[in-house]
């Protein structure tokens, strides 16, 4: 997650979504260097704690995979309400295959160790599923299931939605590769049982979003939640 009040956004960061290229893009216009700063940040930061959600709000620091929930939460209402707020999806799909090639490349990664042992990638799918826990929708929305960001981009159109979001917050970015899978068309990873098991299970991204096992969809039009003083 970045947050800026210079430039007045926080990009949500989900995971496998092209998120590390937007971080990287952006850092330079975001808060983190003040933040870090602070007296407390670089005093937790030594004993490996790199949040802190008690500091004065301009110094909060948030983790990299911060929901809009949770900063909605953290920040005051009417400093939130300031924000540009945005976020990108993928495929649900398709997401599952970046997170598994990711995981068994990353022996430093805390799962995986996990996704290695796994005898195949319909194992890795059953045990996500089974977690529970990844889910785009969490987010990017309250508990109520309502947006809570102002733009939603896709991975599959990272780059000109990404100029879209330079062009609203008045910045000029240059968009990089980072954490590249390198991982083949994602439909060859799935028989027709898998694909609608996982279909049935993200079914909320999916509709949300606008996904389909082999396509884009048009997504139904939502509006972030105002809020008022």
């Amino acid at each position: 997650m970045l947050l800026s009040r210079r430039h007045h956004f926080a990009f949500i960061h989900v995971p496998k979504t092209g998120g590390s290229s937007v971080a990287v893009a952006l850092w330079p216009y975001a808060d983190a260097d003040a933040v870090d700063a602070y007296w407390a940040n670089r005093w937790l930061s030594r004993i490996g704690i790199h949040v802190n959600h008690y500091a004065p709000s301009r110094f909060k620091k948030f983790r990299t995979h911060t929901s809009a929930a949770i900063l909605c939460r953290e920040l005051p209402a009417a400093e939130f309400d300031r924000l540009f707020t945005f976020g990108f999806v993928r495929n649900p799909w398709s997401l599952l295959v970046s997170y598994y090639h990711y995981l068994v490349r990353n022996r430093g990664h805390h799962r995986g160790r996990v996704a290695q042992r796994m005898p195949s990638f319909e194992a890795y799918v059953d045990y996500e599923i089974a977690r529970g826990k990844i889910s785009q929708s969490r987010m990017l929305t309250d508990a109520q299931g309502r947006l809570l960001v102002d733009f939603v981009g896709r991975f599959e159109s990272l780059e000109s939605d990404f100029a879209s979001i330079c062009g609203r917050i008045g910045i000029q970015a240059t968009l990089g590769h980072m954490n590249s899978s390198g991982s083949r068309d994602y439909r060859h990873y799935y028989t027709d049982d898998l694909a609608d098991r996982v279909g049935r299970h993200f079914a909320e991204d999916a509709g949300r979003f606008g996904y389909a096992f082999d396509r884009v969809v048009a997504a139904p039009a939502e509006a972030r939640p105002r809020l008022t003083a």
